[in-house]
């Protein structure tokens, strides 16, 4: 499988009128996904300032850490299903003995804070086995501890097998909205089960 990442600078309206990130992205094979963020534009009464701050979640993400919610909450500022995602976790997150946690950075040493700057892991607790999903904020993609078959290609039609990266974990799936949400927690049940 071969990503190609390209990013692209500029106003909604910038981006929208021009013609050379028109015609770069007909150029690419495959499925073009583009990340827009939910805008939440806050005024401050004190100023005539307005600052885009993204989508904004209420309250605390479920089963993150307090150290975590600020930056899982920066992360999913611009998860267009930001909604879907934090569903996915509040659900996951219920079932026995689950935790989500941050990750230990290599450099990582007793006392330190755990890292939620990259995905978040959702483990059974007292499972041998690391993580059954790892879960990204900022997209919503979740890789699961499965390995891509025919029953999960028909439970869930919008996974899809990753071949590099860690030989336990070769399915993916990005909550977009609603239909995916289902299937990422058809997923995640499965994973859970076999650990």
């Amino acid at each position: 499988m071969k990503l190609t990442y390209l990013r692209f600078e500029g106003t909604p309206e910038e981006l929208d009128a021009s013609q050379v990130v028109r015609e770069l992205v007909q150029q690419l094979p495959g499925t073009v996904d583009t990340a827009r963020p939910t805008p939440r534009v806050v005024a401050d009464p004190d100023s005539d300032d307005v600052v885009d701050f993204g989508w904004q979640v209420e309250g605390d993400v479920p089963g993150v850490a307090d150290e975590g919610q600020e930056t899982v909450k920066a992360q999913l500022a611009f998860n267009p299903a930001a909604e879907q995602f934090i569903d996915f976790l509040a659900e996951a997150g219920s079932w026995e003995s689950v935790g989500v946690h941050g990750i230990k950075r290599k450099t990582w040493q007793e006392g330190d804070p755990l890292d939620y700057s990259g995905y978040l892991r959702l483990r059974r607790k007292g499972s041998q086995f690391g993580g059954f999903a790892y879960a990204f904020a900022s997209t919503g993609v979740v890789n699961f501890r499965l390995l891509h078959s025919d029953e999960i290609a028909e439970l869930a039609p919008d996974a899809y097998p990753l071949a590099t990266g860690h030989r336990r974990y070769r399915v993916n799936i990005q909550i977009r909205d609603e239909n995916t949400l289902k299937q990422a927690l058809a997923l995640a049940e499965l994973a859970y089960d076999a650990t």
